[in-house]
């Protein structure tokens, strides 16, 4: 896809920054909300994805300085930053929803991505924190337990699942990548906005 989608109001688009020697790319899905029945399967979907495709494919075998897929705020985000590669990786990121959807990992794999979630659902947070995090994350004590229980029983199918919905070329997303001016005229053929230290040029 390129430039702005009409139907759904997505924007690809290009952030030249002179001289700088690498690219950050990232690509965002509308995701789920926090206390919604999906949440807890799309925080194991995008620790699945992070640990055991992204860091593969575009960490080790593209060189970029580091990866991966987070869920929160309602979006689903592939990222890569001090990345050699940028059209590259779009293409990585449109492998990985493949590989999840198609149900390429292992049961240990997603039991792997299960406790890392958890671990950092249960990560000490201090006595001042705690309204604010329930604040922010939007969820109350019985919301966080579901979630909890979500994450715990997600199953490989329902992984795949929400891999095909929320990873689906129709959902709502687009491409943002950062780099240098010599990459300009690469997206601007494939369509991308041109955003040149604040000013736009390019597609409309």
């Amino acid at each position: 896809s390129s430039g702005i989608n009409a139907e759904y109001g997505a924007i690809n688009e290009f952030i030249e920054v002179q001289n700088l020697g690498v690219n950050f790319c990232s690509r965002s899905f509308r995701g789920a909300p926090a206390a919604h029945p999906d949440s807890p399967k799309l925080s194991v979907l995008a620790a699945l994805l992070s640990s055991k495709y992204l860091h593969r494919e575009v960490r080790e075998k593209g060189g970029a300085y580091g990866s991966g897929c987070v869920a929160s705020n309602q979006a689903l985000s592939f990222f890569s930053y001090r990345d050699p590669n940028n059209t590259a990786t779009l293409d990585v990121f449109d492998r990985a929803a493949e590989w999840a959807t198609e149900g390429a990992f292992t049961d240990q794999q997603l039991n792997e991505a299960q406790i890392s979630v958890m671990g950092k659902q249960d990560a000490p947070v201090a006595p001042g924190s705690r309204g604010l995090s329930q604040f922010l994350g939007g969820m109350d004590l019985d919301q966080r337990r579901a979630y909890r229980a979500g994450v715990l029983s997600v199953t490989r199918q329902e992984v795949m699942d929400v891999a095909a919905r929320y990873l689906s070329p129709d959902n709502l997303h687009g491409n943002v990548v950062v780099g240098s001016e010599t990459e300009t005229s690469k997206f601007t053929d494939l369509g991308y906005l041109i955003d040149a230290f604040g000013k736009k040029t390019g597609t409309e």
